[in-house]
């Protein structure tokens, strides 16, 4: 019973060993492949992202300046409203007020 013990032991070692032994079986070839192929359309995808994101910050860019500049305008022209209708109430007040006094 030892000798048959010891018999399968040494066989299944043997296998252990010869499965282990470094050699690249046709499975683990095709695997390493498709993990190429995984890895290389990861970087091309990673590519293609950050080429359309420089893009759109190129294009937001060049929106920036003419809208920036229209922004400035329009508060400008808020602000200088808001000064002429106020110089136009104290206008009025002063014509009442000289109004009223006349009589």
């Amino acid at each position: 019973m030892n000798k048959l013990i010891l018999s399968l032991s040494v066989f299944f070692l043997s296998l252990l060993l010869v499965s282990c032994s470094g050699q690249e079986g046709t499975t683990e070839r095709i695997g390493k492949e498709i993990d190429k192929s995984i890895d290389s359309g990861k970087k091309t995808v990673d590519e293609i992202i950050e080429k359309v994101s420089d893009k759109i910050d190129e294009i937001e860019s060049s929106f920036e300046g003419p809208a920036e500049q229209a922004g400035r305008e329009i508060d400008e022209s808020i602000e200088s409203a808001a000064e002429e209708i106020e110089e136009a109430g104290d206008t009025l007040e002063e014509k009442v007020d000289s109004a009223d006094s006349s009589k």
